[in-house]
């Protein structure tokens, strides 16, 4: 009995499609270089895991990275791809081959 090829290639959302909740690594993006550089010095990079606080409701995108929320306006957040996860935490997760998950969150 043979089996179907299963695709391997990993699921890419736009952020703006991702629910409360939804844990996700960022897997590329339509960014300008200003854009990209903005959010890489607040921390938002390629190889970024984060929480959505929200997202798709007309306002802003609101994620958690690690101690951190950001708002990212429905534009911006609509050109960040993404990769969702099951992961509990930011340790658990993993970012696309050749790229390092973010650091976990400090112990308490």
């Amino acid at each position: 009995m043979a089996s179907e090829p299963q695709d391997r290639t990993p699921v890419r959302l736009p952020l703006n499609q991702l629910r409360r909740g939804d844990r996700a690594v960022m897997a590329g993006s339509n960014l300008s270089e200003e854009d990209r550089a903005l959010l890489q010095a607040m921390g938002l990079d390629e190889a970024s895991t984060f929480t959505v606080c929200r997202a798709g409701s007309g306002g802003p995108c609101i994620i958690q990275l690690d101690a951190t929320r950001l708002g990212l306006s429905p534009e911006l957040a609509a050109r960040i791809l993404t990769r969702p996860c099951d992961c509990p935490d930011a340790g658990s997760c993993r970012a696309p081959e050749g790229q390092k998950p973010s650091a976990p969150p400090p112990a308490k």
